[in-house]
């Protein structure tokens, strides 16, 4: 992140007794380096959120990121994630923003109660949960099936091959899905589990294996691996099926080589065109950074930014604690994440904020570009006349 001049409306260097105010500071730990949406447009929206909460008076100083990259799980082990951790709270940082996924999330839980520092995830589990770990989740691992069951039924399909991979993201994912899908009539008739790193031909066989069993449709559950083969494996054994995924998907919005990986799936993403909130965060954020990160990377960016940004105005005293404190004041704070009307509430003993019906939608990859499928409304269910 380069040097900006202040936006406009920044108030001028603040002086207690002649003595500067040095800014708050924050760590983010980016477990998924070099990863376009993620290593780029997420600490950007961030530091964006927290530079236009200080010129609108929200925060009565600037807020710095110390900004780490670290390869956790799937490539290595916890050990790496947890010292670059613990090297944030060395260096005086008030709170966290990440790690991403739900294994390298897991994997500091314990930390943030330990360091008392207030941390924000966008991952997915119900697992995420202590008096100092916060979510504004990129999809969630429980909410997600409930939105593509209803998919699944309205689309007639009431036979499907479930790709589980073997990781507590799958697992955890395949555990409400099999809920979701009961109320449905929705079987499974083959269920793989496989690999994050699965290759081609390992795939193409996996698939044969779920096409034998005459699914009506192709369900992923899983972090993402699967989507850098599967478009080949596909192609390989000649096979079309209706598909649709996790937020495993929300990588189509990252870039046209991305989209064209999945082309054809349907997934839950949190990207809307029709969120006028983040409409205009993204003309903003545009005219000051040169680009335009229409994804899920850049919603979750700017809306976890905007929350420490709040909790650091509202906090009694500068303290880790007092940032936990004033986080958990937040109310119905318009959410760039999701469709029109998501807002974000914390709470005591609340600390998932991502609030109402859209906050999960569906796209689909149509030709290297993700367009909006559609939301799963919250009906009714049959009840006696």
């Amino acid at each position: 992140m380069s040097e900006r001049p202040p936006l406009p409306g920044t108030p001028p260097q603040r002086l207690y007794h002649g003595r500067p105010i040095e800014p708050y500071r924050l760590g983010v730990i980016v477990d998924l380096p070099e990863h376009p949406g993620l290593s780029d447009a997420f600490p950007d929206m961030a530091q964006f959120a927290l530079d236009e909460a200080h010129a609108r008076g929200i925060v009565e100083r600037p807020v710095e990121l110390v900004v780490r990259e670290v390869y956790g799980q799937p490539w290595t082990n916890s050990h790496a994630l947890r010292r670059v951790y613990r090297e944030l709270a060395e260096q005086d940082v008030l709170g966290v923003i990440g790690p991403f996924t739900t294994d390298n999330s897991l994997s500091v839980l314990d930390l943030t109660e330990e360091l008392r520092l207030p941390t924000i995830s966008i991952c997915g589990t119900l697992h995420w949960r202590g008096p100092f770990a916060f979510a504004v989740a990129n999809g969630g691992l429980a909410d997600e099936p409930y939105v593509m069951a209803p998919w699944l039924a309205q689309h007639g399909h009431r036979r499907v091959a479930v790709l589980r991979e073997r990781t507590q993201i799958g697992e955890e994912y395949a555990e409400h899905f099999r809920r979701a899908i009961a109320q449905y009539g929705i079987a499974v008739v083959a269920e793989p589990p496989v690999y994050p790193s699965i290759h081609v031909e390992e795939l193409a066989t996996v698939l044969e294996e779920c096409r034998a069993a005459d699914p009506d449709a192709l369900v992923y559950l899983g972090l993402g691996g699967v989507n850098q083969t599967v478009r080949p494996a596909l192609e390989k054994i000649g096979w079309d099926p209706p598909r649709i995924q996790t937020t495993a998907y929300v990588s189509a919005g990252y870039s046209e080589e991305r989209a064209r990986r999945i082309e054809g799936w349907v997934g839950v993403d949190q990207y809307s065109e029709d969120n006028t909130v983040y409409a205009a965060v993204l003309d903003r954020f545009e005219a000051r950074y040169g680009y335009r990160p229409a994804n899920s990377g850049g919603t979750c960016g700017y809306d976890i930014g905007h929350c420490f940004a709040v909790g650091l105005g509202r906090m009694r005293t500068a303290s880790p604690w007092g940032l936990r404190d004033g986080l958990e004041t937040i109310r119905r704070l318009p959410a760039c994440t999701g469709g029109p009307g998501t807002s974000i509430t914390f709470g005591p003993e609340d600390h998932r904020g991502l609030k109402g019906p859209d906050f999960l939608i569906l796209r689909r990859s149509v030709d290297g570009r993700s367009v909006l499928e559609g939301t799963a409304p919250v009906s009714g269910w049959d009840q006696p006349s």
